[in-house]
């Protein structure tokens, strides 16, 4: 991830922090679209074939949520059908579209964060000033990855020590159990340890010292622009969209959807550039 760890980490945070601000309280379809592109599309760069999986889990969502809204929401003037007495409305797929895309976005954008932003970049921008703090935020992000390596290890374990294959709820329970009982004698010995070395005290230092430069300061003002730029769209109603009782006939502006989607896309431009150099400028021999 050289394109993008060439920037301080108080970088990468804030760009997340202002895509995701954006599309978790919108349910512009337009806004969400663009959420769904960049993220979709930096995903796809980073993972390759490993975001594949994260894509298929995504798009189960959308559908999910959008075929099962009208079941349980009969608001709307469009009737497509009826279940029963109960109208299928075509607002009601729609929005449930609309919340399923909002999910998806997290997920998406969140799988970005989690390879993007490591732990030693949360202890490196807070460990200073909330050194406890950042210490939990830093293994809550890294909890569920180990507790999937572990959990994957006991099972490989247990099927080598002789114990069966089949995949049952009792099985289940008893690596999930084991691999629960791992982690908390782990964090154990990491909290004795970090305290025994007095992490959190006011005097002490850091290994790593990283320089806040100038163009870090201009990435973080260009994402806060865009950002801001949106939020005047929305609270100007120029990007307000509605589904009930009709479809919304507005909620497109060019300008604001322009300044969006330019915000989601923007790491690519660093990507397409590191690539270009690295494959038409060699270093001289």
């Amino acid at each position: 991830m050289c394109y993008l760890k060439t920037f301080d980490p108080t970088v990468p945070m804030a760009y997340f922090v202002c895509v995701m601000s954006i599309c978790v309280f919108t349910v512009n379809p337009y806004l969400q679209g663009c959420a769904l592109l960049g993220g979709v599309v930096l995903l796809l760069c980073i993972k390759k074939k490993k975001a594949l999986r994260t894509l298929a889990l995504c798009t189960a969502i959308i559908a999910v949520m959008g075929l099962t809204n009208p079941i349980f929401v009969h608001r709307g003037l469009t009737d497509l059908f009826y279940i029963g007495k109960d109208p299928y409305t075509l607002e009601a797929l729609l929005y449930g579209l609309s919340l399923g895309c909002s999910i998806a976005c997290l997920i998406i954008w969140f799988s970005v964060w989690g390879t993007i932003v490591t732990q030693d970049d949360i202890l490196a921008v807070f460990g200073k000033r909330m050194p406890k703090t950042a210490l939990v935020i830093s293994m809550i992000l890294g909890f569920i990855p180990k507790l999937r390596k572990q959990y994957s290890e006991l099972a490989h374990a247990h099927i080598g020590t002789g114990g069966s294959r089949r995949k049952s709820l009792h099985r289940t329970a008893k690596l999930f159990i084991a691999c629960l009982a791992y982690e908390s004698e782990r964090v154990m010995d990491i909290s004795v340890s970090m305290k025994a070395r007095g992490y959190g005290l006011k005097k002490r230092t850091h290994a790593e010292s990283r320089r806040f430069r100038k163009s870090d300061a201009a990435a973080i003002a260009f994402c806060l622009a865009l950002c801001i730029t949106c939020y005047v769209f929305i609270g100007t109603e120029k990007l307000d969209y509605w589904y009930y009782p009709r479809l919304s006939p507005g909620g497109f502006d060019p300008a604001g959807v322009g300044c969006y989607l330019l915000l989601c896309i923007c790491p690519l431009f660093f990507i397409i550039k590191e690539k270009t150099l690295w494959r038409y400028c060699p270093a001289k021999t």
